[in-house]
């Protein structure tokens, strides 16, 4: 073969295994890729030597997807995806950048874990039905064991009346017998066959008499007088499980004002709650008087169920009972004060519907 025609045939073999090269390995120098599949919430990797793409796709804690970086030769490509599926549905948007090299294609988003479900929001105190309103945020009593001791704590609306013989009464008639009513004044006024109860009723008592740090002046009224904060001390230290108080009746008519009668009532939760953190507390609105002085309707008023979660605590809840509200004044009591039978039924009934409505009974 003559020098000529070898040197050819030569050339066209050489040119032929170039083009070979170049076609299997594009702008790279051979080598194979490798591709790893994205996993849940995992990375993918597609790699090819003097090509690589590099492919990243992680999930979040709640579902989103990762950036995209991938990286060619002669160029970079960087792709840089916004959240995946998060619960709201919103994309991120995605901007592309450089030249020459070929653009990677992402792997799909990584799955993200799915989103813990919420504990439920804890209750606050239930709202009495019947006549009374909640508002308190603690469960005080919710881990109480035994009897209940109850103490019913006010004046003589409290003390002098049909009142509380009548509310233990209609309890035990509702099959709610586990309690006991608890005090050093006796209640024995007849009332219709109900049984003889404790409480801490005392005529002519005032509630801004009680804190230790009344401003009132020393009482004038004898035999019984007004009330002290020793009293007070004494019957904090019953430790009662529930109380329920029906207490401003001579301080409205006194003509003590309204900020000074809520005053001496968070004195008096305070000096309850120093004995017994978990003494549950049901305050009474105050029955209608004749006349009515205008601080009884003043203070009644501003007994709301935002007050009363304002002086509640965590485990032990206030609630209001309304005594005021389908109360005659002109019918329901004696001498337009003191609840007649009818109208000390009406008390028993409007606390007995707030008792069970707590669920305390």
């Amino acid at each position: 073969m003559p020098p000529t025609v070898g040197y050819r045939a030569r050339a066209f073999q050489l040119i032929g295994v170039l083009a070979a090269s170049l076609a299997l390995g594009g702008c790279g120098s051979g080598g194979a890729a490798s591709t790893t599949p994205p996993g849940s919430g995992g990375a993918s990797t597609a790699s090819g030597s003097g090509g690589q793409a590099v492919v990243s796709s992680s999930g979040g804690a709640t579902g989103s997807g990762g950036a995209v970086v991938a990286t060619g030769s002669g160029g970079s490509v960087v792709s840089s995806g916004g959240a995946g599926p998060d619960p709201a549905g919103s994309g991120g948007s995605g901007d592309t950048q450089g030249s020459g090299g070929a653009t990677a294609t992402a792997g799909q988003n990584g799955q993200g874990a799915s989103p813990g479900t919420g504990g439920m929001a804890a209750a606050g105190g239930r709202s009495g039905g019947g006549g009374a309103s909640g508002g308190a945020t603690g469960a005080g009593g919710t881990n109480h064991t035994g009897v209940w001791k109850v103490m019913m704590l006010g004046d003589s609306v409290t003390g002098s009346t049909c009142y509380p013989q009548l509310l233990s009464k209609t309890l035990i008639a509702g099959g709610h017998t586990n309690f006991q009513f608890i005090g050093t004044v006796t209640n024995n006024n007849g009332c219709s066959g109900a049984p003889s109860v404790k409480t801490e009723g005392h005529g002519g008592y005032g509630a801004t008499y009680l804190p230790m740090t009344s401003t009132r002046p020393k009482c004038t009224k004898q035999p019984q007088g007004c009330g002290s904060y020793a009293e007070l001390m004494t019957w904090a230290a019953e430790k009662p499980d529930i109380v329920l108080m029906h207490y401003a009746t001579n301080d409205v008519w006194d003509g003590e004002p309204t900020m000074l009668i809520l005053q001496a009532w968070q004195a008096i939760l305070a000096e309850f709650r120093k004995n017994n953190p978990n003494v549950i507390f049901f305050i009474s609105k105050i029955i209608p008087l004749i006349p009515a002085p205008q601080n009884a309707i003043a203070l009644n008023a501003a007994v709301t169920p935002a007050w009363a979660a304002a002086n509640a605590t965590p485990t032990s809840p206030v609630y209001i009972i309304d005594h005021w509200t389908g109360f005659d004044a002109s019918t329901d009591t004696m001498d337009g004060v003191h609840p007649n039978p009818v109208g000390a039924m009406k008390m028993a009934t409007a606390s007995y519907n707030a008792l069970v409505a707590a669920g305390y009974f």
